[in-house]
């Protein structure tokens, strides 16, 4: 029998949309600021993965993946 996820597990994956990231956690938006990226407030958010947001922002995928994971 599969364990069941704590109540609060809400992992950061890299193939997550920003948007939905952003969704599930509006305080997240702070981490993208932080960095300089303007995905709170760009329009392709809705189609753009984290893990494309990286790379186009040069951050690194691990780092971003854990600072978005915290909140």
């Amino acid at each position: 029998m599969p364990c069941p996820r704590p109540p609060l597990f809400d992992p950061v994956l890299p193939d997550d949309l920003v948007s939905e990231t952003l969704a599930r956690s509006p305080a997240r938006a702070a981490v993208f600021i932080r960095r300089g990226m303007a995905c709170p407030d760009c329009d392709m958010a809705s189609f753009m993965t984290l893990r494309e947001a990286a790379k186009v922002y040069d951050v690194p995928l691990e780092l971003l993946l854990e600072e978005l994971g915290e909140l």
